[in-house]
């Protein structure tokens, strides 16, 4: 019986490890420079800019996290194009994203998933 269970825990370090391997690999692809030389902007997905502005990572800009952003989203105080606005001031996106009709959709599709989890 402690066989089984030392197994399933060394078992479960392993699956956890990989894991976040994995999610930190993917994070890294899903963000690209966009720049020349010194002026970087980074190009970040939809699903990794509502999951930055849930996680706080926006709160220099008047982003709110966690339950709050979830909240003011749905009271209509947080928008996806405000969140587009303070990552671009935040120089995580470029400034032609604003004109960016589906990856607009894709933030507030994002957004609306978060609001909806709470």
């Amino acid at each position: 019986m402690t066989r089984l269970i030392l197994s399933s825990l060394s078992l479960l370090l392993v699956v956890g490890a990989t894991a976040s391997a994995v999610r930190a690999q993917e994070t890294a692809e899903n963000t690209a420079k966009v720049g020349t030389s010194r002026n970087y902007i980074y190009q970040i997905t939809p699903f990794n800019l509502a999951e930055q502005a849930y996680r706080g990572y926006f709160k220099d800009q008047g982003i709110p996290s966690y339950d709050r952003l979830s909240v003011s989203y749905n009271e209509g105080k947080i928008t996806a194009l405000d969140l587009v606005k303070s990552a671009i001031q935040a120089n995580r996106l470029s400034p032609q994203t604003l004109n960016d009709r589906g990856y607009l959709n894709a933030v507030d599709d994002q957004l609306r998933s978060l609001a909806n989890q709470d």
